[in-house]
């Protein structure tokens, strides 16, 4: 293909989106949006193996979803269900002059379902259940001994790494409390209990302050 003729491509690709995205319905593009939130927060391990790796808290964020196909547990009009996926990322230590590199990485999966009480002076408190799936690892597989900054060779040789996980998948289950600012804003907390013999599972609390859609 020429240049001319790509070029007159990638404009007529550009030009039927521009259209597409004028031609939605407004009030479509709010429904899509309508269940979605973003946050922003931190993972607070209690197990010392944990605390051990991270600093106090691992810091993080991610989204999430309501969803009005799925069926409550509990009845009532005041129940609400979602599907939430965050990250969180901790790396501590220092690769130079001896490598002590610890890098915890957790990405809780959840499906939740939570009872929204009425207002109190202005806020909307509500508290639920969560099941989650829990992947989590501790890296690097190796350290190496004296290294300099800039070597490339970290963690493909050297001794082994008491602490390393390789990436795991384990289920859990937890209590939500949370409270809702306005149509937007709004603080959750969550304590999670994770099943499994992993000595570094993510077990502990989750906070966040989000926007909702």
């Amino acid at each position: 293909m020429s240049v001319a003729k790509a070029s007159l491509f990638r404009r007529a690709a550009l030009s039927l989106l521009a259209g597409i995205a004028l031609a939605f319905p407004a009030g479509a593009k709010a429904d899509v949006l309508g269940g979605l939130s973003v946050r922003v927060g931190a993972f607070i391990p209690t197990r010392e193996a944990v605390r051990d790796l991270t600093d106090f808290a691992v810091w993080g964020g991610g989204i999430e979803y309501k969803v009005p196909w799925v069926p409550n547990l509990f009845t009532g009009e005041s129940w609400s269900t979602s599907i939430s996926v965050d990250y969180h990322y901790s790396q501590r230590g220092q690769e130079s002059p001896t490598d002590t590199t610890q890098i915890y990485r957790y990405i809780p999966a959840s499906i939740n379902q939570v009872y929204t009480f009425e207002e109190q002076r202005g806020f909307t408190p509500y508290a639920g259940i969560s099941l989650t799936a829990a992947t989590f690892s501790v890296g690097p597989r190796t350290h190496n001994g004296p290294v300099s900054v800039s070597s490339a060779n970290r963690g493909s040789t050297g001794t082994l790494n008491p602490s390393h996980q390789s990436t795991i998948t384990r289920f859990g289950g937890g209590l939500i409390l949370g409270a809702n600012w306005g149509k937007s804003l709004y603080w959750e907390g969550r304590y999670e209990w994770i099943h499994g013999g992993s000595p570094v599972k993510p077990e502990g609390f989750r906070t966040y302050i989000g926007y909702r859609f």
